[in-house]
């Protein structure tokens, strides 16, 4: 799933994406070509080609991007140190925020034809999804605690789809709106929902039976291992970085790795850039048990 990097570094990769959505943004993928994008790098084409193959593999890396950056944004405010409503709260503001922001960059990824990369792209947007599904859950948990249990995954899919609807209603009516009032108007209806105390429809059999722990883990600890790969050439062996990459690549080569050790691996490295989205990754894998 990851794309050949060719030993190239990955600052020059970034800035090929940078400079190519920027220029999406201003004349579409269709009318931007490889060397507008070599031009606005200040590289030569040969410097492309040592980071992408192709100008697809280009988008590809675009969209994995998007996902990482998404989806270590919403691991981030998960870990923060406030309320559980605040951040519950946050959670809609940004997610809103966010795809307001990304909307018509994504709308051209996806009318682009990208057939030969369809399924590795779905497999991306499927362990984000299931990312952001184990998020809300806590922080729903955390949020309403007990009066959850009775109706928590219809009340996780009504705050899906409430904040869905809202997304889309503010996409297509280009005016500027405060998303934190919209995202408090969205609590207050789960308020009511979760006092009201219904007949749950969605069974946690149901929920799950599309996603399972063992699909997910099976997924998710594949990307790990491609990550590790990567960023084991970032750091010197010796070093904090190094160490600790090692000992993680050692642990995943366990068939049951231990979820404490993991849990604290992930929190040692989580401030280094580079390696967020492995910090991410192994956080989703072994999340911290809910209290």
């Amino acid at each position: 799933m990851s794309i050949n990097k060719g030993g190239v570094s990955l600052s020059k990769q970034r800035l090929i994406i940078q400079k190519a959505i920027e220029l999406f943004s201003q004349k579409t993928i269709a009318k931007t070509s490889i060397q507008d994008i070599t031009e606005a790098c200040g590289i030569s084409k040969g410097a492309f080609y040592l980071s992408f193959r192709s100008k697809e593999e280009l988008l590809i890396a675009i969209v994995d991007q998007l996902i990482q950056d998404q989806t270590i944004a919403f691991q981030k405010l998960a870990d923060e140190d406030s309320s559980p409503r605040d951040k519950l709260s946050k959670f809609c503001s940004s997610s809103m925020h966010l795809f307001n922001e990304q909307f018509p960059l994504f709308e051209m990824l996806l009318t682009e034809n990208l057939k030969d990369a369809k399924a590795e792209l779905l497999q991306k947007v499927e362990i984000f999804n299931r990312a952001m599904n184990d998020i809300i859950i806590t922080l729903l948990q955390d949020t309403y605690g007990e009066k959850l249990q009775h109706n928590k995954y219809d009340i996780h899919l009504c705050l899906k789809g409430l904040i869905h609807s809202y997304t889309d209603f503010t996409i297509h009516h280009r005016k500027h709106y405060d998303f934190k009032k919209i995202a408090e108007l969205i609590l207050h209806y789960i308020d009511v929902l979760v006092e009201h105390q219904f007949e749950p429809f969605v069974e946690e059999e149901q929920f799950l039976e599309n996603s399972s722990m063992c699909n997910k883990q099976l997924s998710i600890r594949q990307l790990i291992m491609e990550e590790l790969t990567r960023v084991k050439t970032l750091y010197d062996k010796n070093s904090f970085f190094g160490q600790s990459i090692h000992l993680l690549e050692n642990e995943f080569s366990q068939p049951i790795p231990s979820a404490v050790l993991l849990n604290g691996m992930a929190a040692n490295i989580q401030h280094d850039k580079e390696l967020q989205w492995l910090s991410t990754l192994v956080k989703q894998f072994s999340p911290l048990p809910h209290l």
